[in-house]
């Protein structure tokens, strides 16, 4: 067993069958795949994050190189999916017209996203929770959707009209038209 330094020596990196044992043994929990934490360490916000960075290195995750997490990942980022590890594959973001880097487990996304759509966390750059709400909406079928959006009002205070008013500024999105009827819908459960 040896830990990952990039992060002080939070994460335990393990062989497959290690892996599978200390998991079973509850010994244990995967954070992002290959990347376990003892039982006791809380996976916060900041946790989350700086597993990403672990995960990926930080030359990927360097801000500096118009790159974001987004959509699912991000979700998972801000207020996690309970009980379960981060999403597979990662969604990465990088603006449109910019070479695509290959990444074993990651999903890369060209997308344009405003700066002041995108915010730090631990030095990793990840998509603002409105953000975030907005493409979760648009690219999670409906019953995924509704409770991560609940997650993110709940933690993150984002609500449904103000995700609304972030499409409206997108209209040629894909998964914008569906997005509007899932937004409709956590209005609704509130």
């Amino acid at each position: 067993m040896t830990s990952m330094d990039d992060a002080g020596g939070l994460f335990l990196t393990v062989g497959p069958r290690e892996r599978a044992a200390l998991l079973a043994e509850g010994l244990a929990r995967e954070v992002v795949s290959g990347l376990l934490v003892l039982p006791g360490v809380p996976v916060t916000t900041s946790v989350r994050a700086l597993a990403l960075r672990a995960r990926l290195g930080p030359h990927q995750t360097d801000p500096a190189r118009g790159r974001c997490f987004g959509f699912a990942t991000a979700a998972w980022v801000h207020g996690g999916f309970p009980g379960l590890p981060a999403p597979a594959p990662l969604d990465l973001v990088i603006g449109r017209n910019r070479r695509s880097p290959r990444l074993g487990g990651v999903r890369v996304r060209q997308v344009d996203i405003p700066p002041e759509q995108v915010q730090l966390v631990e030095g990793v750059p990840v998509t603002a929770p409105l953000r975030t709400a907005t493409d979760v909406a648009r690219d999670l079928p409906r019953d995924r959707a509704l409770p991560v959006l609940r997650l993110l009002q709940e933690l993150h205070d984002v609500h449904p009209p103000q995700v609304l008013r972030l499409l409206t500024r997108m209209p040629y999105a894909r998964g914008v038209a569906v997005a509007r009827d899932v937004v409709r819908a956590w209005a609704e459960m509130a």
